[in-house]
């Protein structure tokens, strides 16, 4: 084994880890010394260093190193999407939570870490019981993260989003076993060519529908999302950020890898997956319709989001996969601005309704422009990435669903196309409020420099890629397109 080429390997892991075990040193000997907890602009200024220097270290992984280990996977998407995943883990620790509300900030920020470690873990490898290993790690942190401020309301968020994401668990190893059972190898490529060699069989179709129940929670996929709308709105911004961006980002990576890569070969499982997608669209907008809290309302875009995403891998292709790994990027991005930017009202107001945003324009024009180009993105309104990365995907979707000889998908497509334009109405009460509403109070929103960088980034992201989406689309593409080449 290449010891060497495997250190560079994990050699930004490593630097997560180490700052994770630092803060929490820190964090005690704070405590011991002077009774009090790490102050919180310490502790988040030291998480975020580790990430950047996490970030200068991945650009030392040469791009075409060779595994040095069935458990870890060098290829495209590991590069492209561990630079993601560092990208948003600065965003949401640089998302400052409200005062007083995390009593350890040492702790929380080494949970952080603790988190970014295994989401990385988890888009960076083909091996099954890795995967599992992974993804929990990632969890485990979130379940704490979210319920952090032990207060009543975050307490209740965490306990059903560990619930739900327990029994999800369960499915998900039970359903990786039968899957083993199925293919003797827990390496997803040999997976593919047991599946090439004699088809799937019954206990790889059982495992198969489990594997896809686990990772349904993990997207927040109807019907596996109640534990969703708590979380968004009860936990604290930096938590709840990490969910809503970097979690469902790498949740997306591992399905597209163990539906394209693993089982490719097969349609069976886009039929399946097309209800699945149907049934999010609609219940997500739907029930985002009825919402008063903003935090919910994109609690439940997210929802109909992930079903949007449903569609593009049911299009069962390199193209089709690609683009909704571009697009899910794009929705981190566009939700995570939205979300900022109700961190800063709610931090104004002490409210995160509908109502709370009236007059944002005259309070705080930076909040309400980036807010605008957010929700627009998200609703899919051209120039900005939102339309480019659901153009290209349901265009992609609709062409690979034709031509691989399955069900065509032209009626998941259409059934998108119909609820994105329902979207438009939810996101236009937000945007109604902050733009012709006037203020209830004159006071401006003040916010951090931290904040103002969470809010600000993500437009201008959505912007840019908006204008120029080959600057993205076109690595994840061709990064998708190597990943089926190892078949």
């Amino acid at each position: 084994m290449n010891y060497s080429a495997l250190f560079l390997q994990l050699l930004p892991e490593t630097v997560l880890l180490l700052t994770a075990l630092g803060l929490m040193g820190a964090a005690i000997a704070s405590e011991s010394r002077n009774g009090k907890a790490l102050p919180n602009k310490v502790a988040m200024g030291v998480s975020a260093l580790g990430i950047l220097v996490a970030a200068v270290l991945q650009t030392r992984v040469p791009d075409a190193l060779a595994s040095t280990t069935p458990l870890l996977a060098a290829d495209g998407v590991t590069m492209i999407f561990k630079w993601v995943i560092l990208g948003l883990g600065l965003l949401a620790v640089l998302l400052p939570p409200a005062k007083r509300e995390i009593p350890n900030p040492g702790e929380y920020y080494a949970m952080i870490q603790f988190s970014l470690i295994g989401l990385m873990l988890a888009v960076a490898t083909n091996h099954l019981l890795m995967l599992f290993v992974a993804l929990e790690l990632a969890s485990l942190t979130l379940y704490l993260l979210v319920g952090f401020p032990r207060t009543a309301r975050t307490t209740e968020a965490s306990l059903k989003y560990f619930l739900f994401g327990g029994v999800s668990a369960a499915f998900m190893l039970f359903g990786l076993s039968l899957i083993y059972g199925f293919c003797p190898s827990p390496y997803l490529p040999d997976v593919a060519a047991k599946l090439a060699e004699s088809g799937l069989s019954p206990i790889g179709a059982a495992g198969i529908v489990m594997v896809l129940v686990g990772l349904g929670f993990k997207l927040a996929a109807a019907p596996f999302h109640f534990w969703a709308p708590d979380v968004y709105q009860g936990g604290p911004a930096t938590s709840v950020g990490l969910v809503v961006a970097a979690s469902k980002v790498a949740g997306m990576v591992v399905l597209v890898r163990f539906l394209v890569l693993g089982f490719g070969g097969t349609e069976g499982w886009t039929t399946g997956l097309s209800v699945v997608a149907a049934v999010s669209m609609v219940a997500g907008n739907l029930l985002a319709l009825a919402q008063q809290s903003v935090r919910r309302l994109l609690a439940y875009s997210a929802v109909a989001n992930t079903g949007y995403l449903l569609v593009g891998v049911c299009g069962n292709g390199a193209l089709s996969s690609g683009t909704a790994l571009f697009y899910v990027l794009v929705y981190g991005l566009g939700t995570f601005g939205a979300f900022a930017v109700t961190a800063g009202v709610e931090r104004e107001t002490g409210s995160d309704s509908v109502e709370s945003f009236a007059g944002l324009v005259k309070r705080s024009p930076m909040l309400a422009l980036a807010l605008l180009v957010c929700l627009a993105s998200l609703a899919g309104i051209p120039p900005l990435a939102g339309f480019a990365g659901k153009f290209a995907m349901f265009s992609a979707a609709l062409k690979e669903g034709m031509s691989g000889g399955s069900m065509p998908l032209a009626w998941l497509v259409g059934l998108a196309a119909v609820m994105s334009a329902i979207s438009l109405y939810y996101y236009i009460s937000v945007l109604k409020q902050a733009f012709v509403r006037e203020p209830v109070s004159g006071s401006g929103c003040k916010l951090p420099v931290a904040h103002v960088l969470t809010v600000v980034v993500p437009a201008v992201a959505l912007v840019v890629l908006g204008l120029f989406p080959g600057l993205l689309m076109d690595p994840i593409a061709d990064a998708v397109a190597g990943l089926l080449a190892m078949k």
